[in-house]
This record gives C-alpha cells, structure tokens and sequence, in this order.
C-alpha cells in the first residue's frame, strides 16, 4: 500500500474498510463486528434506514449545497433548540474540532482573561490551543509539534477531583477565561460525576470563567438528551457532534443567554463562516435523526440495557476468575480497563495500563482474527443494530483472551 496519507492510522499496515452495514464493517471480504460505529457517530448502525431515507430524500427533491443559508438548518435548528432550551444561539461547525476553535474563540471575545484549564483526561479533537497532556504534576506536555506557543496559555486540573482542583484553580484564577471539559470522559466513562460537575458550575460562576461543556459524544447518547440535563447544570457553551450529525460530519455550538447578551451588549464581532456549516444535506440528516429519536424514546434504552448487558457478563466473568480487567460504562459508552483496581481518572488508568502495552496489543490482535474490530482508541460503543448475537460473540473471545494475557 502507497501511505502517501499523513493523516494519523494510514500507514502500510492499516487495515481499509470497504463498507458497512448494520453491526458489521467489511474489509478484504471479511466480515468484523464493529466495536467503534465510527467513533459513537453511528447510533443507529451502518447503513441504517434513517440515514439512507433521508438521502434519497435529499436526492429526490433535487436538494443541493448551497453555501447560503437553507430552510434546512433553519428547521433542524428548532429541533436542537426544543431538546437544549437553555441555548440563546447555535453556530453549526462542519465538526467537533470546528466546534472547539469557535467556542474558544467566542469565549476570548466575551472574557478578556487569557488563561485556558482543561480537565486533565477530556479530549478536544485536533485543536491546536487544546492539544496538550498533562504531565504528573499537571504541566501541559505538547501532543503535536506546532502548537509550542500555546503552552504557557493552558494548564490542567484533576477530573473528578474537587480538592486539589479547587487548589490549582485558586492560584490562577483571576487569569482564567474559560474552563473545558468532557463532563463524561470517553478515557474513563463513569456516572459517579455529579458532585465535580456541580462544583465546577459553582466556582465558575463565581469567579467569572466561562464553562464549555464538551458533550460531542454524551450529546443525544445520554437518556436525559446530555450530561448538563442528568446533573442540572447550565454552561455558557456546548458542544455537540457525533450522534447529532445522523452519519454525516457536524458540529454544534450552543450559548446560553449570558454569552449572548455580552455579544449584543458589546457589538462584537465574532466570526463563524465556512463553505459547509449549516449545510442543507448535513441539516436533513440531522434533522431526521433527532425526530426519529424524539418519536421512539425506548431506543436508547434497549442500547443502554445491551450495554449494561455486556459489563455485567464480563465483570462477573472477570471477578470469579480473578482476571486483571474491568470494563467501564456511562450508559451506552463502554470501555475496558486493564486493571481491577478502581480507577478514578484518565492519568490512573494510564499509570496502571503502561507496563501492559504488549498485552493489550496482543488482546486486539486476537479480536480481529475473530473477526471484531477492537477500535485503536478503545473505547467501545455498540448501535442499535448491534445485536445480541454479536455481543454474545463479543463475551467469548474478550473472556477467554482476558483470562489467558491478563
């Protein structure tokens, strides 16, 4: 294979998928289970009949791009706007990472302060002001070269962590304009956030820091419609993505009315163009998505009840047989920690997981000559299409290869 591609996993060994349909993604004529639905995107499953509907609807009417406002994004606007009250304004972005620079750069417009904290464990896509790891002792550690002159305009505090993040945020917060964070970490997905968040809502308000709320994936995944809802908090910018897009890229801004009023008040001017946001095939899509989960309101949890389905079978598996595993679940977002001791944020993990490199490549491995897509990033997420069948496949070779590396 020519890996003339510099995008991240196209090399001589990457594996090219063909096509999709249902619970299973095709390469070479081999059939895999799929694990990852493209990164949570695909709730409904490859190839599924809202998807496909809306765009021979779309092709049908002799719908186009238009690069010009459409009755599209204005009729799917009112939708997102039922579901998320709380939003003053949406910007439509053409993706998550889109999402995040504007964000930010509405943030900076509104509050002069100059000072970024990420929730160490939160991932914010490819943008370069976020695009750090912290270190130990929670010092911003570049993940890409070219972003070296945002270092000293970021720094990081612990997730689910009120204490010392409570200590790291009073020495600086007088130069915090905002504070970023994926309520509901895909490194560690768990429920037991509530009282973080809370305090987090608190402090900010309190000292003026603007609070963007990551929800790309827990946005239209989570019963209540998104992790704000479940705990009753009300950030001054969301994001959304994934799910929202039906399959087609997206993303979403959202800002509640404190944001807006300072936009009107002070006349400022914040720039949000681009070729395709708020395009009229990505609107449709939406748009169907969302009604379509509106009107059926126990898909989410038949998805909710297969995920806790599998946890389950393959916690208990892993407990009686003393298997150093566990897996990890927010609802319908699974992950499998290799490690049976609890584990409370993303640097735990990674400290726990280091030494077993090997081991959880070799545990990928064997899954994919099972014929199941183990996804790079591991974190699982199964469709509705996903079937009990699948899972129980899934059960059988996670159990004797846990059991035999781990």
């Amino acid at each position: 294979m020519d890996d003339i591609i510099l995008n991240g996993g196209y090399n001589k060994k990457a594996i090219l998928f063909e096509k999709g349909f249902k619970d299973k993604i095709y390469y070479k004529g081999k059939e895999l289970i799929d694990l990852s639905h493209c990164s949570g995107s695909l709730l409904f499953g490859h190839n599924n009949s809202i998807l496909v509907k809306s765009l021979k609807n779309y092709l049908n009417k002799k719908n186009s791009i238009f690069s010009h406002p459409n009755i599209y994004a204005v009729k799917f606007s009112k939708l997102i706007k039922k579901k998320f009250p709380n939003f003053k304004k949406i910007v439509f972005c053409n993706s998550g990472t889109e999402a995040v620079t504007k964000a930010l750069r509405i943030s900076f417009a509104t509050n002069k302060k100059k000072l970024i904290v990420s929730v160490a464990g939160s991932w914010h896509g490819s943008v370069s002001k976020t695009l750090f790891y912290p270190d130990k002792n929670f010092k911003p550690k570049p993940i890409s070269s070219g972003i070296e002159e945002n270092k000293g305009k970021i720094i990081f505090i612990p997730y689910n962590d009120i204490p010392n993040s409570k200590k790291i945020l009073e020495r600086f917060k007088n130069k915090i304009n905002c504070l970023i964070i994926e309520p509901v970490q895909a490194g560690l997905p768990t429920d037991t956030i509530g009282s973080y968040l809370n305090f987090l809502q608190s402090y900010c308000k309190k000292n003026k820091i603007n609070l963007i709320f990551d929800e790309i994936i827990t946005g239209f995944r989570t019963l209540e419609g998104s992790v704000q809802k479940k705990y009753k908090i009300n950030p001054e910018i969301t994001l959304l993505g994934k799910v929202l897009g039906g399959g087609l890229p997206i993303g979403v801004i959202g800002i509640n009315n404190s944001i807006y009023k300072k936009l009107k008040k002070n006349k400022l001017k914040v720039f949000f163009g681009g070729t395709f946001s708020a395009n009229s095939m990505s609107s449709l899509v939406g748009y169907e998505t969302l009604k379509y989960l509106d009107s059926n309101k126990e898909i989410l949890k038949n998805l909710v009840a297969k995920c806790h389905y599998f946890q389950k079978k393959l916690n208990d598996f892993l407990i009686l047989h003393n298997v150093d595993a566990r897996v990890y679940r927010f609802q319908s977002i699974l992950r499998i920690i290799f490690s049976k001791k609890n584990v409370f944020n993303r640097p735990q993990r990674d400290f726990l997981e280091k030494k077993k490199t090997k081991k959880i490549n070799d545990f990928k491995k064997y899954l994919l000559k099972k014929n199941i897509f183990y996804p790079n990033n591991g974190l699982i997420f199964f469709s509705t299409a996903t079937s009990y069948k699948s899972i129980q496949k899934l059960l059988k070779h996670t159990q004797i290869i846990l059991k035999k590396k781990f």
